[in-house]
């Protein structure tokens, strides 16, 4: 038992957070973001960020204390498209049940 709650802490959890680490993301896992790299233009967690750190030593990063200078989340986590992340999941289709973005729905969906 021990086992399974160890890879679902390593994982992450089940909350959606307003601002997640991108590289935790890419690789199936649920982190709340505590940095912004403004010239990477991502999102990374005290984790990450290290790494970021190491091959990034001139790049500048807002930590939470100026999270107003972070990017916008227009996109709530459970109406996003898991392939077009900036998109809202807005269009049912009817043949797959599925609900889609307009991006896919032009492109996979007619």
């Amino acid at each position: 038992m021990a086992s399974i709650m160890e890879s679902s802490i390593n994982r992450g959890c089940d909350f959606v957070f307003d601002f997640s680490c991108v590289t935790c993301q890419e690789n199936d896992r649920n982190k709340e973001a505590d940095f912004y790299c403004d010239k990477c233009s991502k999102l990374y967690c005290n984790k990450c960020v290290k790494h970021h750190n190491y091959l990034f030593k001139k790049h500048a990063l807002l930590g939470k204390e100026n999270i107003s200078l972070w990017p916008e989340t227009d996109v709530v986590e459970l109406e996003q498209c898991q392939e077009h992340r900036k998109e809202k999941l807005t269009i049912f289709c009817e043949d797959h049940s599925q609900i889609l973005c307009h991006v896919c729905h032009v492109h996979n969906h007619q």
